[in-house]
């Protein structure tokens, strides 16, 4: 059991920033981490507003918060899934996570214990990865917009001329080689529609997202390399065209992993709204792996990028693998209430 004396000097020295806020929302005490990040010395915030803290289009906003946190305390972040910002003394405004946790004092008032933590560099990460996944779709957005346009309408013109030039000889050698030439150049033509429906699957824009995964299901029975059971529920409108191709892409890789690393002869892929989210599953009942193992390799990089999509959409991922039983993929995106109605 710490003392008193103990208690403080740990407080005092914590690596987050840690308040004591009074049930009037007054502040009780701070650490020196509050100090460094606010610009504030602990004597200048006791017993001011801990609106003080924050930008002014949020002050009305908070004590509402406040209000509601006190009718229900118990522990949990302020300001789930939002963009939350702080304010230090000199006016500037910096991005932070922010936790609650009701503390009863040795009078019996309720107070809250706040953690603060400054989020910037984790931020410009975010934003940095964010600049380029965008910049990897617009690049296959092109690609597979140059792909359509010129090289296959490209290869169905000489699917044409051999057809022509065919229809122009008697010699059957000549038009065994011309029927040849002319099945290799309808099977490019066929494979370079499939790579651009990979890089940018047309349907995903024009019928929504199950409709995308449908094609791409479909595209890989075609292909035999891999069945796969669908069970696609329409979601309606209600995710922005970012987070319906970063959710397809999640999907498209889960398949992809399934298909090359699980060694399962099929997969299943499931799709629903329930509770306020957009859910997406995958799974397969192949080999499996170690996930403390799957840092490396062409599935780690997998792993990755489905971890970067998702945190991009404010939506939450776990991938649970078992060794000898399988693999699955669970995905939840929110649905603002906006986004519900709209």
């Amino acid at each position: 059991m710490l003392s008193i004396d103990e208690f403080r000097a740990v407080f005092a020295a914590a690596p987050d920033g840690f308040l004591i806020v009074r049930s009037d929302g007054t502040i009780r005490a701070a650490n020196r981490k509050v100090e460094q990040l606010f610009g504030w010395t602990a004597a200048e915030l006791e017993g001011k507003p801990v609106e003080l803290l924050l930008p002014e289009s949020m002050h009305d906003r908070h004590r509402l918060h406040r209000e509601r946190f006190a009718r229900s305390p118990h522990d949990r972040p302020m300001g789930a899934g939002l963009d939350l910002h702080a304010r230090r003394k000199d006016g500037t405004d910096f991005p932070v996570e922010v936790s609650l946790s009701p503390w009863q004092a040795g009078d019996g008032e309720l107070q809250v214990i706040c953690s603060v933590r400054d989020v910037q560099a984790v931020r410009r990460l975010q934003n940095f990865s964010e600049g380029a996944l965008h910049a990897s779709e617009e690049e296959r957005k092109r690609i597979a917009r140059e792909l359509h346009d010129d090289t296959a309408q490209r290869l169905a013109t000489l699917i044409l001329r051999v057809r022509q030039l065919a229809s122009e000889s008697d010699d059957r050698d000549r038009l065994a080689l011309f029927e040849q030439v002319r099945g290799e150049i309808v099977e490019a033509a066929d494979e370079v529609k499939r790579m651009a429906r990979g890089l940018r699957p047309p349907e995903i824009e024009e019928l929504g997202l199950a409709h995308a995964v449908q094609a791409h299901v479909r595209t890989l029975r075609e292909s035999g390399a891999l069945r796969v059971f669908a069970d696609l529920q329409p979601i309606g409108p209600v995710l922005n065209p970012t987070a319906k191709l970063a959710l397809y892409r999640i999907i498209q890789e889960a398949l992809s992993n399934a298909r090359r690393h699980s060694g399962a002869e099929s997969a299943t892929v499931r799709l629903y709204r329930r509770d306020g989210q957009v859910v997406a599953e995958v799974e397969d009942r192949g080999r499996g792996f170690p996930l403390a193992t799957a840092v490396g390799g062409q599935r780690g990089l997998g792993l990755i990028g489905m971890q970067e999509r998702a945190t991009m959409i404010g939506a939450r991922i776990t991938v649970d693998s078992i060794p000898g039983e399988g693999t699955r993929v669970h995905v939840s995106v929110p649905v603002t209430a906006e986004e519900q109605n709209g």
